[in-house]
Order: structure tokens, then C-alpha cells, then sequence
């Protein structure tokens, strides 16, 4: 209640009013609704916990379980969480940005990433690695280092799609490429996967 509480008083005037009715829906739909809509009001109300603090200051326009993308081709995938913050682009002018949150309440960490298509849409509409960040809840058995090697194995499975969508983006690209070449780019990228040093592995929190 605690939780629902500060959600209220504090980010009900951000929510679009249908979104907000339809959470509470879902949320009182079934036990583990509950459970995972839980674990969204314990990113919301710790929210500085998750962030970078260069974020803190300028989060605005909380929205719940809507479309990543109205475009056509991205295919009818929805966010558990988003929120526009404000950041410095690389003219040093400011802008504004949208920071998806894709919540999990997993026991078992081999029933996710089933199907990357939702992954593949956070990809296309994201500037940064750190506008993308995927929260398990804690206490479930699965850890951080779980979650990691799930998506390893997940992204490694299709490789050359994932790879197709950072180098049709324009600003991913440049962060994971600089000036290379395609085919150079390619194998740097199967690299860091089989390393684990793909940036956004970085985004891959356990909730506290």
C-alpha cells in the first residue's frame, strides 16, 4: 500500500489517465499480475536508485504499459515503464529524451527472452545505451549475472538482426563502432557479445 501511496501523491498527474486505469486492471487481475506490476511501483518510487544521477533532476511525464513505437514496421510492442528526461547532445544543447524501463518478475531466468522482439523494438528507438534498462525484481532466485547470460544467449541466437538494427541507428552505431568499417563492426559486436561487454549489459539491474 506503501508503495501504491507514493505513486499516487507523487506521479499520478504525469500518467495518461486510460494508462493508469488499465495498470490498475491488470494489476487486480491475478496474483502474478500483482507481482509483476509490483515491481514497477518499486522502480517508480526508488527511481534514483536505478538512474544515473545526471537524470535525476529532469524525469517528467511518467508513463505505464504503452506502445514503444506507433511506427508500423516495430510491431505492437509496449514498455512496463517510461519517463522523459532531459540530457546534453554532442553540440552540448539540450534535448529532450525518452528512458524505457522493461520490469521482469521472472523465477525461472530461461523463460525470458523467448522472443527478442520486443528488445529489438527498445533498440530502434533509443540514441543511447543508457535510455534502455531492464530491472528484474530481487528475492526471485534469479540474479543479475542470470539475466546477463540469458540475453548473451538470446542476441548471440540472432546475431546478425540485432546488429542490422544498431547500424541502421545512427547514434548506436556511432557509439559502438566509431568510424568502422561494417565487417569490422560486425565481428567487434560477436565479440563483445561472447565477452559480455555489450554496453547494454551495463542496464541490467536486480531490484534491491
Amino acid at each position: 500500500m506503501d508503495d501504491l501511496k507514493h505513486l499516487f501523491t507523487e506521479h499520478i498527474d504525469e500518467i495518461p489517465e486510460g494508462q493508469l486505469v488499465a495498470f490498475l486492471n491488470e494489476l487486480l487481475e491475478t496474483g502474478d499480475k500483482f507481482k509483476a506490476g509490483a515491481t514497477s511501483l518499486e522502480v517508480i518510487r526508488n527511481i534514483k536508485s536505478y538512474l544515473p544521477a545526471k537524470f535525476h533532476s529532469t524525469l517528467q511525464k511518467l508513463e505505464l504499459e504503452d506502445l514503444i513505437s506507433y511506427a508500423d514496421e516495430a510491431g505492437d510492442f509496449r514498455f512496463d515503464i517510461k519517463w522523459q528526461a532531459k540530457t546534453l547532445d554532442k553540440f552540448n544543447q539540450e534535448r529532450e529524451i525518452s528512458i524505457f524501463i522493461d520490469t521482469k518478475n521472472y523465477s525461472k531466468v530461461g523463460n525470458m527472452f523467448k522472443d527478442l522482439g520486443q528488445y529489438k523494438a527498445y533498440l530502434r528507438e533509443i540514441n543511447n545505451f543508457d535510455q534502455l534498462y531492464i530491472i528484474q525484481q530481487g528475492g526471485r532466485g534469479v540474479t543479475r549475472e542470470d539475466v546477463v547470460r540469458r540475453l548473451q544467449s538470446a542476441v548471440k541466437k540472432e546475431i546478425n538482426d540485432v546488429f542490422e538494427i544498431i547500424w541502421k541507428n545512427e547514434n548506436l552505431r556511432t557509439i559502438l563502432f566509431k568510424n568502422s568499417k561494417r565487417e569490422k563492426a560486425l565481428k567487434d559486436f560477436t565479440n563483445s557479445i561472447d565477452n559480455k561487454s555489450y554496453k547494454l549489459f551495463d542496464s541490467i539491474l536486480i531490484t534491491k
